[in-house]
């Protein structure tokens, strides 16, 4: 692993990893289907997802003044981000050898994000990930917190934290760039919860189709038991979830009013991570 950065660098790195997959057994996540195609499912999201993110923001990058905070973070954003789509593609590559196909699902999601983008103008582009780095970023908290102890490959373990790490580092910068071009009073909040409306319901949509179609895919669609394990595992968890999600749709809502720190540095000392 190698970190990118120096003083007069964005807030958070950029970190080179390069992880193998080839020993990731089938069921890696609490050595059962449907808890393990769930993850995958949303993984699948994430290399088309986060090259969206990316042009998003890259489309209205030119507005931000050279050289400030926001301009240095937004370059970091954008390195996080490729190599978390470079990451899981790699990922769904190893998962190949168990006919579960999640490349497929990887192109069914490049296919849906490139029409939404050449339907919406740049601005809702850019809240479509606005809203969608808070989804992330509520999820990554509990990932920190527990669910990394249900997985039972350490190379699978560490990509999910060192993801959601790094999602934590940036949760803030497209909402940043969105405040800074856009401002924060009622014009740019009624589009902001809007869009985010439409993002929580196209993402959730998406991760059930996936989970569905995996577990299919895998002969474990009618396995009662391990669907049982999967409900019992999201009850548990919406309770966290929910609040968090409807936490936006404050007319003051900022990423950074939720402090993750603990979390971040138990899991850069799981992953061996430098203090940065």
């Amino acid at each position: 692993m190698n970190t990118v950065a120096n003083k007069s660098s964005p807030s958070f790195p950029v970190r080179r990893m390069d992880y193998d997959f080839d020993a990731m057994p089938k069921y890696w996540c609490d050595d059962e289907p449907s808890l393990t195609h769930y993850f995958t499912g949303l993984s699948t999201l994430f290399p088309e997802g986060e090259s969206y993110f990316v042009r998003s923001v890259r489309a209205l990058r030119a507005k931000v003044k050279k050289g400030t905070q926001l301009d240095r973070d937004i370059g970091a954003f954008i390195g996080q981000e490729a190599m978390h789509s470079k990451e899981h593609h790699a990922f769904h590559v190893s998962a190949q050898k168990y006919d579960l196909d999640p490349a497929s699902l990887e192109l069914m999601t490049g296919m849906i994000l490139k029409s939404i983008e050449a339907l919406f103008p740049k601005k809702w582009n850019l809240l479509v990930t606005v809203g969608l780095e808070h989804y992330t970023a509520v999820l990554v908290a509990t990932m920190m917190r527990s669910t990394y102890q249900l997985m039972r490959n350490d190379t699978v373990r560490d990509l999910w934290l060192w993801h959601s790490v790094e999602e934590t580092e940036h949760k803030a910068v497209a909402f940043d760039l969105y405040q800074e071009l856009y401002g924060n009073g009622l014009g740019a909040y009624v589009p902001r919860v809007a869009i985010y409306t439409f993002s929580l319901a196209l993402i959730t949509t998406l991760s059930t189709i996936y989970h569905v179609m995996l577990m299919k895919r895998d002969g474990q669609l009618f396995n009662a038991r391990s669907w049982n394990r999967f409900f019992s595992f999201a009850g548990e968890h919406y309770k966290i979830f929910a609040p968090q999600f409807l936490a936006y749709y404050q007319y003051s809502f900022h990423p950074n009013d939720v402090d993750e720190s603990s979390l971040v540095l138990n899991a850069k000392k799981v992953l061996g991570l430098t203090a940065h």
